[in-house]
């Protein structure tokens, strides 16, 4: 039986989502807590990979069980097990041939900077201290919507030839705080482009690139590209899947 839940964790002490051999990883510790609640070994599939140190609210995984399992108890075992820095909730049994990648339609991810000194957001925020013309950031940001060739903005170690996304939704906003939000939604992502994007974005509002975003995604080339953003901002915000599932 297939079960599919949401995990929500801070990454900051983590190699990332998945397992590595050179260091601790979400999947891991979930992994690990599973096997003990079902006495059992038991492994997990993930929406996607997030980098050691990023974060998440609502990344989707999935497992399968030799047996029926109440949700609602082993949501609180794995609860229980896990550190304070990871939460699983949503759990529900879905279809055998769900996959909790695979059936995937869209992902979206936050980005959030602060440009003064913010201690209660310390390691969630990229604090920027130098000048931004966040306006022309936000009209560059305009050219990341639709379907593209990412090229440029893929970080070598890439597990895809493809390096076309569409994405629907790129634009920056501001909460009551003054903490800046960039956010992003695709049907998929390659490897550290967020991070990329965000880091162009920034260099471009401060004048180091003079570019525009639409030429920098033309050439594919990442030489074009700006510095890559640090993790610490980015937060894997949620992942869609077609309206009828029960997720």
């Amino acid at each position: 039986m297939r079960y599919f839940f949401r995990i929500e964790y801070d990454g900051t002490r983590y190699c990332g989502w998945q397992n590595q051999p050179t260091g601790i990883s979400v999947q891991q510790l979930i992994e690990e807590a599973l096997t003990v609640a079902l006495r059992a070994p038991c492994s997990i599939v993930g929406a996607g990979r997030t980098d050691a140190g990023v974060h998440a609210r609502a990344q989707g995984a999935h497992f399968d069980a030799p047996e029926a399992v109440d949700t609602e108890r082993l949501t609180i075992s794995l609860n229980a097990l896990l550190p304070p820095d990871i939460a699983v909730y949503g759990m529900v049994q879905v279809r055998d041939d769900f996959h909790a990648r695979y059936s995937a339609v869209s992902r979206r991810y936050i980005y959030y900077f602060s440009d003064r000194k913010n201690p209660l957001n310390y390691k969630r925020v990229w604090m920027i201290y130098y000048p931004v013309d966040w306006e022309r950031a936000a009209l560059e940001a305009k050219h990341i919507v639709g379907r593209h060739d990412f090229t440029a903005f893929c970080s070598s170690g890439a597990d895809s030839d493809d390096k076309e996304c569409d994405v629907s939704l790129a634009a920056f906003s501001r909460d009551e705080f003054g903490v800046r939000m960039f956010t992003i939604e695709a049907n998929r992502f390659i490897y550290k482009m967020v991070r990329s994007l965000v880091g162009t974005l920034v260099d471009i509002g401060r004048g180091r690139i003079s570019a525009a975003m639409d030429a920098i995604i033309a050439s594919r080339d990442r030489n074009m590209v700006g510095e890559t953003a640090p993790a610490c901002g980015l937060v894997l915000e949620r992942v869609g899947y077609p309206v009828g599932e029960r997720v």
